[in-house]
């Protein structure tokens, strides 16, 4: 069955929503890695470069 141009509007309008969501929680989940092995040496705060992120 094929979607009428309203709906595949809605469609393609809600995933392009969605990319920033989705983006931002998968840098909270790298984020809160980060944090999570910097606790387990001791505290000691390391610089992690990763590819993608200009850092």
């Amino acid at each position: 069955m094929h979607q009428s141009r309203k709906e595949q509007g809605l469609e393609r309008t809600t995933r392009q929503l969605m990319l920033p969501d989705l983006r931002e929680a998968r840098i909270m989940a790298e984020l809160e890695a980060d944090i999570a092995a910097t606790e387990q040496w001791g505290g000691r705060s390391q610089t992690i470069r990763r590819p993608g992120f200009g850092l």
